[in-house]
């Protein structure tokens, strides 16, 4: 008669029969010295009873770290926008990949794992805790970062403000980078400045639709509704975005976007028979690698995208190293404005026809 295949014992098996965390059940497994006798033998006893057996690509990954770096392993998860969206992730990624190798660490990935899903649903990497720090790459649930939390990882956000507190995270203020964007085309004389934006309830979106709005009420300028146009996100978002604002019954004369979605705009100004920047005026947002190779050179908000990577291992490490003295913080890097051609900037008349609706 077949035997009945049993399931295996994992750190959450063990730490459910002895009512123990994960993280001290894990610290015991890996020999750690920062764990109480009791705890110590309550977990050996049950390994020994229930038959754990570590899972075998942790073991021999951390066999093959010296034992003063054996708790330099950093996973990293990439949300599903990151894995299906545009280059902008990939400088991030980049920085963290730099500057794990500068302070020797190793690296785990888990790609497009952003989503909130039940706990016995989480990838083994995560359920078998190969590490305990894990920088989380884009925009995820606050749901999904509660989550691990509360199973005791310690996180660092790239990209994201965080959801709940005990959380490191490393962000650019893009509603600051819209403002500064927007306030650019109004000094070049543009009052009739249209926004094209991803899907609602998107935290990057409705932070430039934030900043863009505040520029204009601070110049006195009413931001008209219908010049606010939602699309998906990606270049075809952008090119069905413009198509709706040329059938306008009055054309703007500017464009704020992301990059991605600004390569669309671009290419149904120019189907049109439409100039940039003479007839319409463009600037992007991230300073993708291909911002600089569009016809004109894309005008766009530059975001320090290896910085943040690099920013996100850093408080990792500290995390690591400092332990329960550690104080969490979002550290802010600064964006930059990159003008090129797309915008015109220098080669509108000093003093521009108004072209749009002032406040009375």
């Amino acid at each position: 008669m077949l035997k009945t295949q049993r399931s295996p014992v994992t750190l959450r098996v063990l730490a459910e029969h002895t009512g123990l965390s994960i993280m001290t059940v894990s610290r015991v497994i890996r020999g750690r010295p920062d764990v109480s006798t009791a705890s110590r033998r309550k977990v050996l006893a049950a390994v020994q009873r229930l038959g754990y057996i570590p899972n075998p690509a942790a073991r021999q990954l951390v066999s093959r770290i010296p034992a003063p770096r054996q708790d330099r392993i950093i996973g990293t998860i990439f949300s599903r926008e990151v894995v299906t969206s545009h280059s902008y992730f990939a400088g991030i990624i980049q920085g963290i990949a730099d500057e794990a190798r500068r302070w020797d660490c190793h690296l785990l990935f888990g790609y497009g794992l952003g989503d909130s899903v039940a706990s016995p649903e989480y990838p083994k990497m995560i359920r078998d805790m190969m590490t305990r720090w894990i920088v989380l790459v884009g925009k995820v649930s606050p749901r999904f970062v509660r989550q691990l939390r509360a199973h005791g990882f310690s996180l660092v956000l790239a990209d994201m403000r965080p959801p709940v507190r005990d959380v490191d995270a490393v962000v650019c203020d893009d509603a600051a980078g819209a403002y500064d964007a927007t306030r650019h085309l109004i000094k070049l004389g543009h009052e009739n400045i249209a926004l094209i934006r991803g899907p609602a309830r998107h935290p990057f979106f409705e932070s430039l639709a934030g900043g863009y709005r505040r520029a204009l009420t601070e110049a006195g300028i009413v931001a008209a509704d219908n010049l606010v146009v939602e699309a998906a996100q990606g270049p075809q978002g952008g090119y069905d975005a413009m198509e709706a604002i040329l059938r306008l019954p009055s054309r703007p004369t500017a464009i704020f976007t992301n990059d991605d979605m600004a390569i669309g705009a671009l290419r149904v100004i120019q189907e049109r028979g439409l100039r940039v920047p003479a007839d319409i005026a463009l600037v992007g947002y991230d300073d993708i690698e291909y911002a600089a190779h569009t016809t004109p050179p894309l005008t766009t908000v530059a975001v320090p995208k290896e910085d943040m990577g690099r920013r996100a291992v850093r408080q990792a490490i500290a995390q690591m190293e400092q332990g329960e003295q550690h104080v969490y913080a979002t550290t802010v890097v600064a964006h930059s404005l990159v003008i090129r051609s797309s915008c015109g900037a220098g080669a509108r008349p000093a003093t521009p026809p108004r072209l749009g609706r002032r406040k009375s």
